[in-house]
């Protein structure tokens, strides 16, 4: 547990003879020995932020808060032992998160993973915000060559807390080394600060993955305390692996065997996890949003099924191709992956140039399908609508459609228009980023500028700060894993997209695949006279699902 320690930082200085003078701002990372009140001294002009307009104060709250948490086995009079001189040769740098990540405030524990700079064995790692500057001492928690700072749930509760009003903070790491036999302070290094965005609104809804044990996992983001548990138990022969489940949670479709499609399988009840119908070969679908119909695909043409028992049913033109279908919320149409040139068999996935279309849905019937993004030869995929059915997120690549390493992210517009790559969230163009999906609300940021965000997950082989270092492996080594950007959707001529962020709840040392995303969690009722299957456990009235 850490100690904390909280002091306000009075910033107004009251004038001479009862006349009061402007007030003394202070730049939002001051800390006592900026602002002259260590010692309830008179405040001092170090730390002070320049007034403008000709003696107009600038509009900040007069008051500041300094939180310090001192971390176990760290001296608890860190905060004092970080008045030393300023030595850049010794300054720490940061490597996780990148600058301005967006990040939701509840998530289960955030990671900051920064080299120590020369000489350093005492941190200090600062999140300022506009009124509030949370401050965490720690000494170096060994990680791949540096350090890490692991933020739990009460933890980020307070670098929230610091966002609120700006709706992020500086994040900056001060080292120091432990005192010696000098009575002077040992010098202190400070890193480049980055900016660290926290939303307003929580991160709402639950998603299920694949997992390469050949499972299916979920998380409810919607309960605290939360943890990952089982859903479909498989192996890495009969692997449960391609999912689709319905907008509302309440249906799945998940492919088995070693590879998909080649086994028929049954629509299920998500709570009950009992078959619904007929089974079916597919290896990719989506659920109407009434789960009346479920749009199919065996990776080379459409089929439209009964949602509810797999059965044909008419409404979809026999002999329409394409591949990876997803229905929009709104119901009125669907969009899908269409190679120009057909393939023989597709089950995990294509190659070659491949469009999106549209295609209208009545309410009875599908219409003739149109293009929304034309290829020029490279390859489409994987397309996603929005909760807002403003955009469709999708992937490109030159090649196969499954693994490939060069996989970008995208978006265009689902009305048409030009489409505009994700360069943030990609970081980089060899991160075999796949499989983009997006989180089923619109969200708000909250703070200075007060706008709609939407969050939406891919599947990643990228480097996670210094706890997964993977670019000099072999692609066929390297793990993937679930990784989460904000998209703001009032952005006009650049990139919508922040760099992404690691999603704390899974399992780092298994491949993870394929999130997708449902308002909450459907689960079977417990108690008197009603038992948990599927190996689950009743935990107030409720049936939860073993660890993966």
């Amino acid at each position: 547990m850490s100690v904390m320690r909280a002091s306000a930082v009075v910033i107004a200085a009251v004038g001479a003879l009862g006349c009061a003078e402007e007030p003394r701002v202070f730049r939002a990372d001051a800390g006592p020995r900026d602002t002259g009140t260590a010692d309830r001294a008179t405040p001092v002009d170090t730390g002070e932020l320049p007034v403008v307009d000709a003696g107009v104060a600038v509009d900040r709250p007069p008051v500041q808060t300094m939180r310090d948490f001192v971390r176990p086995g760290t001296p608890t009079d860190a905060p004092t032992r970080f008045d030393g001189a300023e030595d850049p040769a010794g300054a720490p740098s940061l490597v996780y998160p990148e600058n301005e990540t967006i990040i939701p405030p509840n998530l289960p524990s955030f990671e900051i993973h920064f080299r120590p700079g020369s000489g350093n064995d005492l941190f200090e790692v600062s999140f300022a915000g506009a009124v509030t500057v949370a401050r965490f001492y720690t000494r170096c928690v060994s990680l791949g060559g540096g350090c890490a700072l692991t933020l739990n749930e009460t933890d980020l509760a307070q670098v929230a807390d610091a966002a609120r009003g700006r709706g992020n903070v500086v994040v900056t790491v001060r080292g120091t080394r432990s005192p010696d036999a000098s009575t002077e302070a040992n010098p202190v290094g400070r890193s480049a600060p980055i900016t660290l965005g926290v939303t307003r609104d929580s991160l709402r809804g639950a998603v299920y993955w694949w997992a390469s044990s050949g499972s299916i996992v979920r998380y409810d983001m919607g309960t605290a305390g939360a943890r990952a548990e089982l859903f479909l138990r498989g192996d890495l022969v009969n692997c449960v692996g391609c999912h689709a489940l319905s907008r509302d949670g309440t249906r799945m479709w998940a492919g088995r065997g070693p590879i998909p499609g080649l086994v028929a399988t049954p629509i299920i009840d998500v709570a009950t996890r009992n078959a619904l119908g007929t089974p079916f070969n597919a290896s990719f679908g989506s659920f109407s949003p009434d789960n009346s119909r479920y749009l199919a695909s065996d990776g080379v043409r459409l089929a439209l099924l009964n949602g509810a028992n797999g059965m044909p049913v008419p409404g979809l033109a026999g002999g329409t191709t394409g591949s990876m279908p997803d229905w929009s919320p709104d119901g009125t149409q669907a969009v899908f992956s269409r190679p120009q040139i057909t393939p023989p068999f597709g089950p995990t996935g294509h190659s070659g140039a491949s469009d999106l279309m549209l295609i209208p849905w009545s309410g009875t019937a599908f219409g003739a399908a149109t293009t929304l993004l034309r290829s020029t030869g490279i390859n489409n995929y994987y397309p996603s609508f929005s909760p807002d059915n403003r955009w469709v997120l999708f992937n490109r690549a030159n090649g196969e459609s499954s693994s490939n390493l060069g996989a970008q992210l995208w978006v265009t517009p689902a009305t048409g228009g030009e489409p505009i790559r994700l360069t943030r969230a990609d970081g980089g163009d060899a991160n075999g980023n796949s499989w983009p999906k997006w989180t089923p609300f619109v969200e708000r940021t909250g703070g200075e500028v007060d706008e709609p965000l939407l969050w939406f997950t891919f599947t990643s082989r990228r480097d996670y700060g210094l706890r997964i270092q993977q670019q000099g492996r072999a692609p066929g080594d390297r793990t993937s894993q679930l990784w989460m950007a904000a998209f703001r959707p009032t952005t006009r001529g650049g990139d919508p997209s922040t760099p992404a962020f690691w999603l704390p709840f899974q399992n780092i040392d298994q491949g993870n695949h394929i999130a997708q995303w449902v308002p909450s969690l459907q689960r079977q009722e417990c108690g008197t006279g009603m038992m948990c299957g599927n190996n689950e456990t009743c935990i107030g009235g409720r049936c939860i699902g073993a660890p993966p």
